[in-house]
This record gives structure tokens, C-alpha cells and sequence, in this order.
């Protein structure tokens, strides 16, 4: 399956517009912790973007008390934790490293806009994009646990961390409560020392140091099922789909997608944008539906995207007729002059409306001539977000609403098709 957005790739997802005219940008927070006074800009739809969250600011309160040189931040989200530290010890290197590209581009925008060179940001699924040869040896590596992660992470979360610690080094954690026992399971199932740092009303921030000389061991290959949550049927489909991915509950499942399935077209399309991808519905169904077809699917987290490969390879749905293509936002990774017969995705809640204006937009000048795309969405929002009041100089019709949710027709507007007649 032909892919694009290695590492190498991540700065160019960053956003180039001015900031203030980016529809992602929801707001800026302060992050004032270890005298860093600046703020933070916040896009929609990553993790704690209300405010700062707790346990993060729980976690810089309780630092380890030596000078680090070496510092990973695991999961940095838009550098609430990793930034601050970068500021206080600006002699150290601190990498910070996130599985969602969204995520990637604004920690690394946060870390130019404060000037702060010894932070090096990029996407990691885990550990697994780390330099490995040789492997850097860290003296802080610092981690926001997420809380539906699964107990296989932690164990790998914590092994990782102390297979890649420098002597007299530290895994500093935070967790929620409900998660701290599991921790303590895991260490003490393995004999590490897990200690409590502090506590606060709803985390806990949670050590383990460097294993002696005696103790260590070369780095652990990642097992196959580390991420494995369950199985679930799409249309059809056994799909594997992973702990901790966003946007899967069963309401959706059960009542969202059904309803752009039953709108999908039978005449077979040439080419097929899918993007919001997750872990494969919608692109693996419009593979199997029209095998013919041309499938660019965009994902923006390196879990889905791992979970779609999976999905594809063991459907046999793989091969040169889907591509996959990660980047943060997905209208960047398609080319100005790049047409697609049938578009089909999901308006996202979180992102909120700017945002789903903006991507309603980018359909349109990516529909071929002909051309159609389907947005599933929830029926609420559909009706504050794309009413005509709304300025969308698209052609919008709901197709089929069920259950709350809502499939939209977009179609290239006349004034857009009579421009286009012109060119």
C-alpha cells in the first residue's frame, strides 16, 4: 500500500497560513509552569483543549529533582508538558513525540513561536519511530498516560522506558486514579520499583528509575497485538481496531455509518477520497464495494493508520489501488490538481464549524467534473453548521437522516462550475 507522511515529512503538515485565519486554531492557553509565562495556540480535536489539563500540570509540579540532558516527552499533544521543560532546561534535549500528526504540527508551530531550539517534535507510534541505532539513552522520559490505553501498553510503556534510560535515570508518569492500580500491577508483576511521587484529586504522578547495570536488557521487539483492543463487523467486515482511538462508540457504529452505507453509490467510481479514515471503515468498504476503484485514504493518526494497513492486509484489500497518506490536516496531502469521483468522510464534532467549512470547501475543489461527495454527520450540527444562512457557495443536500445523523450531498456550486466552464 503506497504511503505518504514518514518522518521526515511531519514539518511540511505544519499549518503556513497566518494563524489567526487557521480554522483548526480553537485558542491559546497559558501555560505557566516552570516560569514559562507564554501561551499556547490549541487546535480543535486533540486532547484537552478546554484548559491544561491536570495531570499535566500535576506532572510539572513533580518533576525528578536532577538536571536532565536528555528528555522524551511521550505524547506530547500540543507541548503542554514537553515545552515548559524545554524553557526551564534549555540546555537539555527534549524530544517530544506524538501519534497524531494534528497534534505533531502544533507542537512544533508552539515550539518556534517560543523560540525554543532544544525541542525537537516529530510523530511516533510509541516508541517505534525513535532513533534506533544507536538509541538515545534519556534521562527524563515523561508520559501523560492516556486512560483507555490498555494494560498491554503500560507493561510495553514502562519496559520501553526503562530499557532506554540513562544510568540513574527516571520513567516519570501521571495517571488518573482508575488507571494507577494497573500500573502498580504491572511493576510489581515484574519486580520493577514503582514508586508514588505525589498525588492529586483526580491523578496520580507515578516513578520508576533506571534498572541497575545487572538488570539491563537490549530493547524489546513491539509485540504484534500491542494496541489490540477487539474485532468489530462493518458492513461486512472483520475489523480489528485498536484501544484508544478516538471518535468509535458504538452509537456510531451501529447508527452513523450504516446510514452513508446505504447511500453509496452503485455505479462504480474511478477514484475515491476517504478521508477521517480510523482504522479502515470507510476506505476498506468502498475497496471491497468497487475493486476497480482508485482508493486515496487520508488518516492523521499513526494508530488508525496502522490498524488500516492491518485491516487491508489481512482482507487481502491491500495493494496498489489504496494508498494511504498521513498528514495533519487531510485536505494538505492532496494535490491542487487532484480530482476524485466520489469523496467520502465524516464531519467531525470536535472540530467545530470553521473547520467543517473549511473542509466542505476543499471538497469542492477536489470533485471531478461529475464528481460527488458524502459526508456523514451528526443531524444537529448539519443543521447549525450548513444552513444557507452560512455563506457555503457548495450545492448541499441531505440525503437520508436516521437515528441523529444526517448524510450530506456536496456538489461543486454553479458559480464554481461556470468558473471552472471558463478555465
Amino acid at each position: 500500500m503506497p504511503e505518504r507522511g514518514a518522518r521526515g515529512n511531519i514539518a511540511a503538515a505544519v499549518p503556513t497560513r497566518p494563524l489567526a485565519a487557521d480554522p483548526w486554531l480553537k485558542t491559546h492557553l497559558g501555560a505557566r509552569a516552570l516560569g514559562l509565562g507564554a501561551a499556547l495556540a490549541v487546535p480543535h480535536d486533540v486532547f484537552s483543549t478546554q484548559r491544561i489539563d491536570e495531570g499535566t500540570l500535576l506532572l510539572l509540579a513533580h518533576l525528578p529533582p536532577h538536571e536532565p540532558r536528555e528528555v522524551l516527552d511521550l505524547g506530547c499533544g500540543y507541548g503542554a508538558l514537553g515545552l515548559p521543560v524545554a524553557a526551564r532546561h534549555p540546555g537539555a534535549r527534549v524530544e517530544m513525540v506524538d501519534r497524531d500528526l494534528l497534534a505533531v504540527a502544533w507542537a512544533e508551530q508552539n515550539a518556534r513561536a517560543l523560540g525554543l531550539a532544544n525541542a525537537e517534535v516529530h510523530a511516533s507510534l510509541g516508541y517505534r519511530d525513535l532513533a534506533a541505532a544507536p538509541p538515545r539513552a534519556y534521562d527524563w522520559i515523561l508520559c501523560n498516560v492516556p486512560a483507555r490505553i490498555g494494560a498491554p501498553f503500560v507493561t510495553h510503556l514502562c519496559a520501553g522506558g526503562r530499557a532506554r534510560l540513562a544510568p540513574g535515570g527516571e520513567v516519570r508518569l501521571v495517571v488518573i486514579r482508575d488507571l494507577a492500580p494497573v500500573v502498580a500491577a504491572v511493576a510489581a508483576a515484574h519486580g520493577w520499583p514503582l514508586a508514588e511521587v505525589a498525588a492529586g484529586p483526580r491523578h496520580e504522578v507515578l516513578a520508576l528509575p533506571a534498572p541497575a547495570a545487572r538488570e539491563l536488557q537490549p530493547l524489546a521487539a513491539e509485540p504484534a497485538d500491542l494496541y489490540l483492543r477487539d474485532t468489530v463487523e462493518v458492513a461486512g467486515l472483520e475489523l480489528e481496531r485498536p484501544f484508544d482511538l478516538g471518535g468509535d462508540d458504538p452509537r456510531r457504529l451501529d447508527h452513523g455509518l450504516p446510514v452513508l452505507f446505504d447511500v453509496l453509490p452503485r455505479r462504480a467510481p474511478r477514484r475515491v477520497l476517504c478521508f477521517r479514515a480510523g482504522y479502515g471503515a470507510l476506505p476498506l468498504v468502498a475497496r471491497a464495494r468497487w475493486p476497480e476503484a482508485e482508493i486515496v485514504t487520508v488518516e492523521r493518526d499513526r494508530l488508525g493508520a496502522e490498524f488500516l494497513r492491518r485491516n487491508a492486509a489481512r482482507l487481502g484489500l491491500d495493494g496498489a489501488r489504496l494508498e494511504l497518506r498521513e498528514t495533519a490536516h487531510w485536505p494538505d496531502a492532496l494535490r491542487p490538481d487532484e480530482g476524485f469521483d466520489l469523496a467520502l468522510g465524516e464531519l467531525s464534532p470536535a472540530a467545530g464549524e470553521r473547520v467543517a467549512h473549511a473542509e466542505l470547501a476543499a471538497l469542492g475543489r477536489h470533485l471531478a467534473p461529475g464528481g460527488q461527495a458524502l459526508c456523514l454527520a451528526v443531524e444537529k450540527l448539519a443543521r447549525e453548521w450548513l444552513g444557507p444562512d452560512r455563506g457555503l457557495s457548495l450545492s448541499l443536500q441531505r440525503l437520508i437522516a436516521r437515528h441523529g445523523y444526517v448524510v450530506v450531498r456536496v456538489g461543486i456550486g454553479r458559480r464554481d462550475r461556470e468558473k471552472r466552464g471558463r478555465s
